[in-house]
This record gives structure tokens, C-alpha cells and sequence, in this order.
């Protein structure tokens, strides 16, 4: 009989162990860390040897939080921000991170799982809004190259940042790449943009319409000119001269069928001029 209850204590013991205990796992993406918090004895904290592949068993006091182990891109977009020419401008910028292979208990140790929120996120939206800054509208509007510098200098100022945090407590992140898109101005900016640009293009279409005009009347200037000086030439009366046109237009028109008074109605001549 005690033999029999000695094996109902151990077999509900079984169960209870095993009742309590959980299998974590990561793929190849991910890394585990290990939070142990004992109830009555033993040692808790970060487990510093990361779960880099594979699968262990935990007990149900211990927490276990994955982290990303390949290159996660975050993304900030920002508006209003004002150019050195205080345009308000929106954009977005992205930063693309990586975690050091392995470091996951580090990180958890030293900056929590939220470390992008705390640590990263305020700087990296700081910094671009400050290079920003430096340029005005048309710049960030139209030269796509100036983004290239703002988008090395950004990494380079957030590269220090994290050397210089790192100082104190590790900080196994590394910055792989920074984009930043190309920055516009706002929508109210925008629409005075557009109302500038049809104004601007109707000043441009009513400039080259009297540009047209003053050249039409400078060639039937110099047409009238040279009329004047063909009839001295040719020492024609002004009345001759006009009979001449009339007839060079008369010729022009095919199938015309045209009556032309030369001279007053009584003693000028009418012509019956027809073409076919």
C-alpha cells in the first residue's frame, strides 16, 4: 500500500511538472531570451546565453521573449517640418536596424524589448528634422542628390550616438542603411504653390499674346513700308498701286466670283471678275 501511494505522489508530481513547464522555440530569424523570476529560491534575471536556434523548455515562472536577428527597417514620417526658408515640409524617413547576432540578453539587459522607442526613435527623428533644416524648399524639391549627404550624414551622426551610448551600457544594434524620401511642402503650401503657378502661367500666356500682337504690328509695319517704297519705284498713284493688290488678291482666290468698283460710283469703273 505505501508503495502504491509513494507512485500516485510521484505520478501527480509528473503532471505537475510538466503541467508547469512550456517549449519555446525560434526560427532563423529570431533569438530567445530567457527571464527567470523564482518564486521561493534560486537566482532570477536575464538568462545571458541567447536561444539562437532550436527549442528549450521553461518552467512557468520564467518569461520568454523573442527578438528579430535580421535587418528590420523602421519607418518615422514627419510633418511640418520647416526648411531653412521656414516652409513646412512632409516627409518620411526610414532607418533599417540590426541586432548583433547572439546579443538579444544584452539588449533586454541593458535598454528593455522596447529599445527602438527608448533609445532610437526621439534621436533618429531629432536628427533628420535637424538636417533637414539646413536646406530650403527648392532644394529639397528638385535636386534628389542632396539626399544622398543628408542620408549619410544622418547615419553617421546616429552611428556616433550609438558608439557613445555604448560607452556606458552596450548597445549591440547596427545601423545598416538610412533613407530618407524626397521631402514637400504641406497642403496648404501646396495649394498657394498651385495658385502661384496658374497665376505665373497666365501672366506667361498673356505676355506672349502681346508679344504676337506687337510683332504682327511691326510686320504690317514693314509690309506698309515696303509697299509705299515698290509704288515710288514703280512711280505709282496710291489709287494705281491699290488697283494692283486688288487684282494680285483677286488671282490668289480660285473659283472667285467677285465684283470690284475702282473710283468713286460715278465715275469709277466696275469690274466683273470671275474665276473658275
Amino acid at each position: 500500500m505505501k508503495k502504491f501511494f509513494t507512485l500516485i505522489a510521484i505520478a501527480i508530481a509528473s503532471v505537475s511538472m510538466v503541467s508547469c513547464c512550456s517549449l519555446c522555440g525560434v526560427d532563423g530569424t529570431q533569438e530567445g531570451v530567457f527571464i527567470k523570476k523564482p518564486l521561493f529560491f534560486g537566482k532570477g534575471g536575464v538568462e545571458m546565453q541567447a536561444l539562437t536556434d532550436g527549442s528549450e523548455w521553461k518552467v512557468f515562472s520564467t518569461d520568454f521573449v523573442t527578438y528579430t536577428n535580421i535587418p528590420v527597417k523602421y519607418t518615422e514620417v514627419f510633418d511640418d517640418v520647416f526648411c531653412n526658408d521656414n516652409t513646412p515640409m512632409d516627409l518620411s524617413a526610414h532607418i533599417t536596424l540590426q541586432l548583433v547576432k547572439g546579443k538579444s540578453p544584452v539588449l533586454h539587459t541593458n535598454y528593455g524589448f522596447n529599445w527602438y522607442d527608448n533609445v532610437v526613435k526621439e534621436t533618429f527623428r531629432k536628427t533628420v528634422r535637424n538636417f533637414i533644416s539646413t536646406y530650403d524648399m527648392y532644394t529639397l524639391t528638385s535636386d534628389r542628390e542632396v539626399y544622398d549627404a543628408i542620408e549619410v550624414d544622418i547615419a553617421e551622426k546616429l552611428g556616433q550616438y550609438f558608439t557613445d551610448i555604448s560607452s556606458t551600457k552596450e548597445f549591440p544594434i547596427a545601423i545598416v542603411n538610412v533613407v530618407v524620401d524626397k521631402a514637400k511642402p504641406n497642403n496648404s503650401v501646396m495649394e498657394e504653390l498651385n495658385k502661384t503657378a496658374t497665376m505665373a502661367q497666365a501672366k506667361l500666356t498673356e505676355i506672349k499674346q502681346q508679344e504676337v500682337e506687337d510683332q504682327r504690328k511691326i510686320t504690317e509695319h514693314k509690309r506698309a513700308l515696303a509697299d509705299m517704297e515698290y509704288r515710288k519705284t514703280m512711280n505709282m498713284t496710291a489709287s494705281e498701286y491699290i488697283q494692283m493688290r486688288t487684282l494680285e488678291v483677286i488671282e490668289s482666290k480660285p473659283n472667285a466670283n467677285i465684283d470690284v468698283l475702282f473710283g468713286s460710283t460715278s465715275a469709277g469703273s466696275m469690274w466683273d471678275v470671275k474665276k473658275k
